[in-house]
């Protein structure tokens, strides 16, 4: 039997920390442990923190070890990344000993070869394999589905256009290097994502999502968007594949899917040009060797100051705040009722909370970590899922609401 409901693996790290002084702060009752691989650096957090967590050492590159590690938890959350380099051992030792598995991962490669290696495995072992359950990419997975609940059958949902916005404060907005890392690695590693999806839909077939109506604009490049108020970019990080993950599991379901676009978006032209001329820089150079070594060695030069080895302050993070702004479109009769009938209904919902990366972060991935634990008779059956299609009948969002998270309707989609 697991002598722990939850251990939190990399809890020494800047991301794992934030989720350890997490979990300590909601109260959870249950025996919980925090993990890695220096014992001193264990021992010394655990001082610190208002709990009394286990210690178990583990290391990503001693194989027993973490499979001595998930044999004596139920609950995994790992944040030890990249997650390119060290996350296949720890999902594939939480397979093996049956133990849930969750993570903060932002790299579809990762995330998607994951589905395809241990879906299967994980359904026979009778575990749950959950990446991106951060803020890559619960805000806005779980905020397309809650959106799309608020049309009323036989209303149906066909379209959402989806909107990330992040606010620093005086101090300024900053990441921790591992994120740039990550889509350093991710841009330069393009095609092997493009032969992995290939793949999968070999292997599962391709899943036609049967929407009626318009799909989302197509956007490529810098966009003004008025309902917004604001200069929009296509973003670039997991959200819009691991909604479309969703849309798909939904669609295997027997359940209405939508279409859903993802943006993120920036105050002025001025900022609006800045990330052009970075963008154009960062994505010229993460395709050639010496390109990815230039930008690893200098994240802040590259990053216009926004990623460093040091991370934010404290007082950055207190200063920032997240929203996803998501305009929907749907028909009241499920359908156009006519050809090139636009849709009829829209609905607009904001999803906003803390500091994203870290504080946000946290909360998304601790609150699902006690869902699994509490909610087992709501969950689908054992397997690989994404943040959404596990949790979408459990009491998760209410979870969410009671830590800050706000799931709003609004009457229009400016962004504040």
């Amino acid at each position: 039997m697991a002598a722990y409901q939850i251990t939190v693996f990399g809890a020494t790290g800047f991301t794992g920390t934030r989720v350890a002084r997490e979990l300590a702060a909601v109260g959870f009752k249950g025996p919980w442990a925090i993990a890695g691989r220096d014992r001193g650096k264990l021992e010394k957090l655990a001082a610190s923190l208002e709990a009394s967590p286990g210690i178990l050492v583990a290391d990503v590159q001693d194989e027993a070890s973490l499979r001595q590690m998930a044999e004596r938890t139920k609950v995994l959350i790992n944040t030890v990344g990249p997650f390119r380099y060290w996350g296949e051992p720890v999902v594939k030792a939480c397979v093996e000993a049956g133990a849930d598995y969750l993570d903060v991962c932002g790299e579809p490669e990762f995330i998607e070869r994951v589905e395809l290696k241990y879906d299967e495995e994980a359904h026979n072992t009778g575990c749950y394999v959950a990446s991106a359950m951060g803020f890559d990419s619960v805000p806005g997975d779980i905020g397309v589905l809650y959106t799309m609940s608020l049309f009323k059958p036989p209303a149906r949902c066909t379209m959402v256009e989806s909107a990330l916005t992040i606010r620093g404060g005086p101090s300024g907005f900053r990441g921790h290097f591992p994120t740039y890392e990550s889509a350093v690695q991710g841009f330069a590693s393009a095609g092997d994502l493009r032969r992995l999806r290939k793949e999968a839909e070999q292997k599962r077939g391709k899943v036609d999502l049967k929407v009626p109506g318009p799909k989302p604009p197509r956007q490529a490049g810098a966009a003004f968007d008025p309902r917004l108020n604001a200069w929009t970019f296509p973003f670039m990080g997991a959200d819009a594949s691991v909604i479309r993950r969703t849309m798909q599991a939904a669609v295997r379901a027997g359940e209405p899917a939508a279409n859903v676009s993802v943006v993120f978006t920036l105050p002025s032209r001025y900022y609006m040009t800045l990330w052009q001329g970075f963008g154009a820089a960062f994505q010229y150079l993460a395709v050639r060797p010496w390109g990815r070594n230039l930008l690893l060695k200098h994240p802040g030069l590259f990053s216009y100051g926004m990623f460093t080895h040091a991370g934010p302050s404290e007082q950055q993070m207190q200063e920032t705040a997240f929203s996803f702004t998501n305009i929907a479109k749907g028909y009241s009769e499920g359908g156009p009722q006519s050809p090139g009938e636009e849709p009829d209904i829209e609905v607009i919902t904001r999803i906003s909370g803390p500091e994203p990366g870290y504080i946000a972060c946290s909360i998304f991935v601790v609150q699902a970590a006690i869902t699994l634990l509490e909610e087992r008779d709501r969950l689908p059956l054992p397997g690989v899922h994404t943040p959404a299609s596990l949790l979408r009948n459990t009491s998760y969002i209410e979870r969410l609401q009671r830590r800050g998270i706000k799931f709003e309707q609004l009457d229009s989609a400016g962004v504040q």
